[in-house]
């Protein structure tokens, strides 16, 4: 491997934290504000769709005063329904997601469309946002990276922001309604996959969670993988100063056990080297087992690399209709 990172590099101030101190020092390496941006949001109710699911479409802001569109499909149901938040990927966007078609969009490859509007088809209320630095509203490479440098010195971070937003979408769609507001669950891919386990160790309200290629296993073994781990990802990964308080499997571990996490991360994802996720199952599988519910944590290891296939779909929905 060509790279200037040292194999036996270590931070040069570690500082242990104890556990019941991992949230809060998440939030602190994150930059997330004390306290949350507002829950206004504007929606327009659409046209209810062939299945006949009511659709919202909606804007909120984040803390940055940036718009965030969104969109909401709600099943009619006689009792309130779970509801998910359901993220895209970096090419993606809500339209996506809640795409009327749910199809590949290549035959044997390409992005999966329409999986949250899947998703309500089965009995769930989702919101989706098309989320900060999907392409739609990172105009260009040049400005996410300019916009990483700057925010920096203020102690705020772009993945800090994402997970913001994610948690504005729990709550928008909580106040939605037809929604369970205590049946609330996280999932999303790649880009959306890295909001969704951020976001659930930052809420404890959230109940249940499914990253989907999400970047989750370790941060030091894609910062010591091959050149093509550490290329897939711009610097919104890399947080500042984590590995002198934990990686991945430690915020995992304090932050989201007990509550049911499923992890899809397929071998050969360029995003994260089985090696991160192996590691990570060492520390948070006994976790699990001695708060004795070790039917609450899984992680399905698939051969394959970064995309959405719909086995993985279908896995998802199990995991929501099980614990949600």
């Amino acid at each position: 491997m060509d790279s200037t990172i040292p194999q036996n590099l270590c931070p040069v101030y570690p500082t242990p934290v104890a556990q019941p101190e991992v949230r809060a020092k998440l939030y602190e390496l994150l930059g997330l504000p004390p306290t949350p941006p507002a829950t206004d949001f504007e929606a327009t109710p659409g046209q209810e769709d062939e299945a006949g699911l009511r659709i919202f479409h909606l804007t909120c802001r984040n803390s940055l005063g940036e718009s965030i569109p969104g969109i909401a499909l709600i099943p009619h149901s006689d009792t309130p329904l779970p509801g998910v938040v359901c993220l895209p990927g970096t090419s993606g966007d809500a339209a996506r997601v809640t795409h009327p078609h749910f199809r590949r969009l290549q035959p044997e490859g390409g992005p999966l469309l329409g999986w949250g509007r899947e998703l309500a088809r089965r009995g769930f209320a989702i919101l989706s946002l098309t989320l900060k630095g999907t392409e739609s509203r990172c105009t260009s490479i040049d400005l996410w990276h300019s916009e990483n440098k700057l925010l920096a010195p203020y102690g705020r971070t772009q993945m800090g922001i994402l997970a913001e937003e994610t948690l504005l979408g729990a709550r928008v769609l909580r106040a939605l309604g037809g929604v369970n507001p205590a049946r609330i669950g996280l999932t999303g891919m790649s880009l959306g996959g890295n909001a969704t386990w951020y976001a659930m160790a930052l809420d404890p309200s959230i109940a249940a969670a499914v990253p989907v290629c999400g970047g989750v296993g370790s941060m030091a073994r894609v910062i010591h993988g091959s050149r093509i781990n550490q290329e897939r990802h711009s610097a919104y990964f890399f947080i500042p100063h984590m590995l002198r308080y934990f990686d991945h499997a430690e915020i995992v571990a304090a932050c989201i056990a007990p509550r049911p996490f499923l992890m899809i991360a397929p071998t050969r994802d360029e995003d994260m080297p089985r090696a991160g996720v192996d590691d990570l199952i060492a520390v948070v599988e006994p976790v699990y087992q001695s708060l004795d519910c070790p039917d609450c944590f899984k992680v399905h290891q698939p051969e394959g690399k970064h995309e959405y296939r719909s086995e993985y779909f279908e896995w998802m929905v199990a995991w929501f209709k099980q614990f949600l």
